[in-house]
C-alpha cells in the first residue's frame, strides 16, 4: 500500500483505496476466483429463496417497498436496494452452502452481492463497476473480520452480522462511485450498524436473516453518505466506541492495512460443498475418508471428534431435533448422517431427515472435545479436527484433517464449483438458462451482461 494510505487513519485509508482501485490493479486470477464465487452465491440465492425463510423475508421485502428498482432473486417483483440487499442476502446465507473464509469467519458472497447488485441495478452500473464493488466489498470485509479474530468470533457476535456491515457498506460506496471522504462516512455508518447474535443458529431463521440486515445496512449506509449524512471517521479503529474496541476485537486495527492491495484476502476465500456450518466440513471430510476404510453406522462404536475451542463453540454442543439451522450447525448430526448417506448436501438437511431413527441411534457414540494443541494454529487452522473412531470389534480408525475440502488449501475446481451451481439452480432455471447463466457471469464485465444475468436469475426465473 503506498505512503499517502498509510498516512491516514485507517478507516479513512481503507476508503481511499476502495474508491480508487481500478480493474488494472488486480491480477487477473482474483477477477477469475471472485466470478467464480459469483456464481456460487447465486446459485446458493437461487435455491435459499425457495426456502420458507427466504420467501418469508422477500415478501416482507416486497410489502414494504410497494415497488422499487431493484431485482429479487427469484421473484417477479421489484423493491427498493435496501430490500433487495435483505431478501437477497437472507438467500443466499439461506441453507449453509455459501461460500467462506476461515481466518475470519465471514461468508462474504451473502453480504458484499446483495449490496453491490441492488445498486448496481438500480445506478445502471457496468459489469466492470459492478465487480469492483464486489471485489472491494469483499476484501473490506474479509480484513476486518480477520482483524477482529477470534477474541471477536467466540464472544456471541455472528461475523456475517457485524464485519459483514462494514464489507457490505464497503461494497455499496464502490457501487455508487462515492468519493473517498464519502466512502469513509458510509463505512462509519455501516460499521455502527454491526449486529447478529450467535445463539440465532439454535432453533430459528435468524442466523439467514444476519447476511440479509448487513447487506442491507450497507445500501442504506451508502445512499446516506451519499446525501451528506456523516458517519465517523475513525469507526473501526476509535480506542474506545470504535468496532474492534467494542466487539472484543483481537489485533491492531493498522494491520487491515497490511499489503493493502498486494495480498488479497479474497484469493482466500472457500466454496462449500456441504451444506453444513464451515466448521463441521472437516469432521465431514473425515468421517467420509474413514467411511473409506471400513467405518459403517452399524460397526461404530464410538467416535471422537477433537477441535479448537472455536470450532467447539460453533458445533461441538448436544443435537435435539429442531429447525433445519440446528442440525446444520450441529457437528453430531453432521457426523451421523454423512456416516449412514455417505454425503452432508441438500438432501441430508431436509425436514423429513431431522428426526431419522437411523441418525438419531449414532448420537449416543458420538462426541466432540475441545483440545487447546488445536489452538495454536491460529484462526486460520481453527477447523483442525482430530478423529478416531473405535469399531465393534475394538479396532480402531483415526485421521486428521487440517482443513477442509472446499477450502483455500483444498479448493474444488471449476469443474465442481459449476456442478454445485447447477444442481442448486435446477430447484428455479431451466437447462437452458442454467447454461447461459454460467456464460454470463464468466463474462459480466462485458456490455449488457450484467442486465442478463440479473433478468435471467429475477423475474425471468419466478
Amino acid at each position: 500500500m503506498d505512503a499517502k494510505h498509510e498516512s491516514r487513519g485507517v478507516t479513512t485509508a481503507l476508503a481511499a483505496w476502495g474508491s480508487e482501485l481500478t480493474l488494472a490493479d488486480v491480477p487477473a486470477e482474483i477477477i477469475a476466483h471472485l466470478k467464480m464465487c459469483l456464481l456460487d452465491s447465486i446459485g446458493c440465492g437461487l435455491f435459499g429463496a425457495l426456502q420458507p425463510w427466504g420467501r418469508t423475508v422477500a415478501d416482507v421485502a416486497i410489502d414494504l417497498s410497494g415497488g422499487g428498482r431493484a431485482s429479487l432473486i427469484a421473484r417477479a417483483q421489484k423493491v427498493s436496494p435496501a430490500d433487495a440487499a435483505l431478501a437477497n442476502g437472507t438467500a443466499i446465507h439461506g441453507f449453509e452452502l455459501d461460500d467462506a473464509h476461515v481466518g475470519s469467519s465471514l461468508h462474504p458472497g451473502s453480504v458484499a452481492l446483495p449490496a453491490s447488485l441492488a445498486i448496481a441495478e438500480g445506478e445502471g452500473a457496468s459489469g466492470e463497476q459492478f465487480l469492483m464493488a464486489l471485489l472491494v466489498g469483499y476484501e473490506v470485509g474479509l480484513r476486518l473480520g480477520v482483524c477482529a479474530g477470534v477474541a471477536h468470533s467466540t464472544s456471541g457476535y455472528h461475523v456475517t452480522g457485524t464485519a459483514g456491515a462494514v464489507g457490505g457498506a464497503a461494497a455499496a460506496a464502490r457501487a455508487l462511485s462515492l468519493s473517498p471522504l464519502q466512502f469513509a462516512h458510509a463505512l462509519g455508518i455501516g460499521a455502527t450498524q454491526a449486529g447478529g447474535l450467535y445463539v440465532a443458529r439454535l432453533g430459528s431463521m435468524t442466523k439467514r436473516f444476519h447476511a440479509g440486515r448487513a447487506a442491507q445496512s450497507g445500501v442504506l449506509s451508502a445512499y446516506l453518505a451519499q446525501r451528506g449524512f456523516t458517519g465517523s471517521l475513525e469507526a473501526l479503529e476509535a480506542p474506545f466506541g470504535g468496532f474492534l474496541s467494542t466487539l472484543r476485537g483481537q489485533f491492531d486495527a493498522t494491520s487491515m492495512l497490511s499489503g493493502l492491495g498486494e495480498r488479497w484476502e479474497t484469493m482466500l476465500v472457500g466454496l462449500k460443498p456441504y451444506a453444513a456450518c464451515a466448521s463441521a466440513h472437516t469432521t465431514i471430510d473425515g468421517v467420509l475418508r474413514l467411511r473409506s476404510q471400513g467405518l459403517t453406522a452399524e460397526n461404530l462404536e464410538r467416535l471422537t471428534v477433537r477441535m479448537s475451542r472455536k470450532g467447539h463453540i460453533n458445533i461441538g454442543w448436544p443435537y435435539r431435533p429442531g429447525d433445519v439451522i440446528t442440525a446444520q450447525m450441529n457437528g453430531s448430526y453432521a457426523a451421523a448422517v454423512t456416516l449412514v448417506d455417505g454425503d452432508a448436501f441438500i438432501d441430508q438437511f431436509s425436514e423429513e431427515r431431522l428426526s431419522d431413527p437411523a441418525i438419531l441411534a449414532l448420537l449416543p457414540r458420538i462426541g466432540f472435545l475441545y483440545d487447546p494443541e488445536l489452538d495454536r494454529g491460529g484462526a486460520t487452522k481453527r477447523h483442525a479436527v482430530k478423529i478416531e473412531a473405535m469399531r465393534k470389534d475394538g479396532s480402531f480408525l483415526s485421521t486428521e484433517i487440517e482443513q477442509r475440502r472446499g477450502s483455500a488449501d483444498h479448493p474444488l475446481d471449476a469443474a465442481e464449483v459449476e456442478q454445485k451451481f447447477r444442481r442448486l439452480a435446477a430447484v428455479v432455471l431451466s437447462a437452458r438458462d442454467i447454461d447461459r447463466a454460467v456464460e454470463l457471469v464468466a463474462t459480466i464485465e462485458r456490455g449488457d451482461h450484467l442486465k442478463k444475468l440479473v433478468s435471467l436469475i429475477g423475474g425471468r426465473a419466478a
